[in-house]
């Protein structure tokens, strides 16, 4: 009976892998702190910085010097960021931390996550004190998980002003750094 060594296929770095080995070890800090101001989720920057990586692999031959580096990877972090937040307006919120969901889990909650919940809804119920009440109008029924079309429905109000109502919300929120 024979036996087979079997040895690794050799790394084969070109100059492409090198610039974008060094362009990441340069650039990423960078680039999360960036997509952090962008009112990007904490869970998803780590995601988005790879994908930002991925696109620059994707359009090196588009890089004039390493020199150039900066300023074009904050262009497709920045589009990258825009692009991240369009797609997730879309997606259903889902309020985590409220009375009801610490009933159903019992004992097995900390006392901070408890402190975090409380501290995020005080902010919150400022928030809704402080609104315009036609956007309040909208808002408290969004928030409980009525769909949008409901609310129009419901307060007699068309579609579009509803959204734009929410908008306005959504964009406050973000200025106060509450979502």
């Amino acid at each position: 009976m024979t036996t087979l060594h079997l040895r690794p296929p050799r790394a084969n770095f070109s100059a492409p892998h090198a610039l974008l080995a060094r362009l990441y070890l340069e650039h990423r800090s960078f680039l999360r702190r960036l997509l952090l101001t962008q009112a990007i989720p904490f869970r998803d920057v780590d995601d988005l910085v790879q994908d930002v990586f991925v696109t620059a692999w994707r359009r090196l031959e588009c890089l004039v010097t390493p020199e150039h580096a900066r300023p074009w990877l904050v262009v497709i972090g920045l589009n990258r960021a825009r692009n991240h937040r369009s797609l997730a307006r879309f997606e259903r919120e889902v309020f985590t931390g409220l009375a009801d969901d610490f009933a159903e889990q019992g004992d097995t909650t900390s006392s901070g996550t408890i402190l975090q919940a409380m501290y995020g809804m005080f902010r919150l119920k400022r928030f809704l004190e402080k609104s315009r009440p036609r956007i309040r109008a909208v808002l408290v029924p969004y928030l409980e998980g009525h769909s949008v079309r409901e609310i129009a429905e419901t307060l007699g109000l068309k579609l579009k002003t509803v959204y734009a109502r929410v908008r306005l919300a959504r964009e406050r929120l973000k200025r106060l750094a509450l979502v």
